[in-house]
């Protein structure tokens, strides 16, 4: 499909865009609340607001609790104070 005013049909489109992410990180993202509308199957989004989340969603900073031995997401600290 040809993309046209950062208009992004398609996962797989997605995906790209997103530096050839996975699947997985995909749907955590839009867990998250990426702004990516499925509608049957199909999905959509556009360049400028998965930018914007981007953006938005790594302006809090992250710190690891247990530098030595990381192992697992929980930890992972979100410092909402940031």
């Amino acid at each position: 499909m040809i993309r046209t005013s950062g208009i992004l049909d398609g996962k797989n489109e997605i995906l790209k865009f997103l530096n050839n992410t996975t699947d997985y990180k995909l749907r955590k993202y839009v867990e998250a609340g990426m702004p990516v509308r499925i509608d049957g199957g199909r999905w959509l989004a556009h360049e400028k607001n998965i930018e914007a989340w981007v953006i938005a969603y790594t302006r809090k900073r992250a710190k690891i609790c247990d530098i030595e031995t990381p192992s697992t997401v929980d930890d992972i600290v979100i410092d909402d104070d940031a």
